[in-house]
């Protein structure tokens, strides 16, 4: 045991001693050494999510990802590439001979006295590689449910869900919607000292003290790691991605047998998990007993308040809010709303992103259309609940209160039923 306790002892001082950023290692690196150091510690700063190194037949594009779109910074030769490739798999500890198989790896930098971890990807291409690195920025990321912007009557019912004593909460939406925040924002709050709280994920994307987080592996997928789980007496559950029907299954059963599961999994709306899930082979009987609340998500672009430009709301654009449920009272005549400009204050127009949310909760009502397998009788049964808005009908009532723009709504919810004139 004591010379157990010396090895754990030696790793997490391993772990300490490690350098928090790029490395110098011979007399021709350093310039490239110093452009890393400075590229991501401007990504950080600038609440970058990834930060992409592209191969192309003559350069190397770097593009960042910022609020959900790409956006080119610089472009660099080859053997400034070929650098960079080594100094990102020193870094994570990757094969530098490897060069047809994909590779996941991941590391850790400093930046103004803070750690971000970094999930990196690599991809062979026809012409180099593609790297991809997702930043983690435990400090700008990680919030608390209550600092996230949602109405208020969808905080109450998700505060209404997770404190029942065992239910599942599914959080549906594309890559890059928000669900992990959203997650984690749930856990946060529930962890107390009175109550075990158990997640598998693939990554771990963010530490959170006090809570037991396992990573998947070739040797420990979702389903495994979640039969295990139930072993081990917990009180609340994530799984960090419901993929196949057995992880569906036993998720849908663990939120039967006194647990309050949480997951995501890729749906176009909440409506639509039902079918997502009879689809994986849920028993709907089950699906309806257990059943604690399924949200859709999504991520719109915030207007700058210094520069947002008003317009007049043309009958093209009403016609598209009213297609989205937007009550006719709430358009009066002189109804404006905003589009972007951009201005010193953020460039481009845009200053963040804001949520756009869809919440159908377990009425009995809504449990019996489960039951039933029935889509169109769940859409009624869901119109009918005080927090119900259909994700466009949300993205609607944002434009309307100069959050977002038209077009930035129709485009986060796929709304393109009439073609708008941008400068009417």
């Amino acid at each position: 045991m004591t010379s157990s306790i010396a090895s754990i002892g030696r790793i997490h001082q391993e772990i300490a001693l490690e350098p928090r950023e790029f490395i110098s290692t011979s007399a021709t690196d350093a310039m490239a050494v110093r452009y890393l150091n400075e590229l991501f510690r401007d990504a950080a700063r600038r609440g970058i999510s990834d930060v992409h190194f592209e191969d192309r037949e003559d350069a190397c594009a770097i593009r960042f990802r910022h609020n959900g779109e790409m956006e080119e910074v610089d472009r660099v030769t080859p053997n400034y590439s070929r650098e960079f490739d080594g100094k990102i798999r020193m870094k994570c500890k990757l094969s530098l001979s490897e060069r047809m198989s994909p590779l996941d790896g991941k590391f850790r930098f400093e930046v103004d006295g803070r750690d971000v971890d970094v999930r990196v990807s690599i991809l062979p291409l026809a012409h180099g590689q593609s790297i991809v690195c997702r930043l983690l920025d435990q400090k700008a990321n990680l919030i608390n449910l209550d600092d996230i912007d949602m109405p208020g009557d969808i905080r109450a019912a998700i505060g209404h869900i997770i404190t029942q004593p065992q239910g599942l909460f599914l959080v549906t939406g594309p890559t890059g919607s928000g669900k992990t925040t959203t997650l984690y924002g749930i856990l946060q709050q529930l962890n107390t000292p009175d109550v075990k709280i158990l997640t598998v994920e693939d990554p771990v994307e963010y530490r959170l003290p006090g809570i037991s987080q396992a990573q998947t592996n070739p040797k420990l997928t979702f389903a495994g790691a979640l039969k295990s789980m139930l072993r081990q007496d917990p009180d609340i559950i994530l799984v960090g991605e419901i993929r196949d029907s057995e992880t569906a299954r036993i998720a849908t059963q663990a939120a039967l047998t006194g647990h309050i599961v949480l997951s995501t999994l890729h749906t176009n709306s909440a409506l639509v998990t039902l079918n997502r899930l009879l689809d994986l082979d849920v028993d709907p009987h089950a699906l309806g007993a257990a059943m604690g609340g399924f949200m859709a998500q999504r991520l719109a672009r915030r207007l700058c308040p210094y520069c947002r430009r008003p317009r007049s709301l043309t009958e093209d654009a009403r016609y598209q809010m009213r297609y989205a449920g937007v009550a006719e009272e709430l358009m009066p005549p002189d109804t404006v709303i905003y589009e972007p400009a951009g201005c010193s204050q953020c460039r481009d127009g845009w200053n963040g992103r804001i949520p756009v949310f869809e919440l159908v909760t377990a009425t009995p009502e809504v449990r019996l259309a489960i039951e039933e397998g029935s889509l169109k009788r769940l859409e009624r049964a869901a119109h009918i609940q005080p927090q119900y808005r259909s994700l466009g009908r949300h993205a609607m009532q944002l434009v309307l209160e100069g959050r977002t723009s038209l077009l930035e709504a129709m485009a986060v919810t796929g709304s393109t039923q009439v073609q708008l004139d941008e400068a009417a």
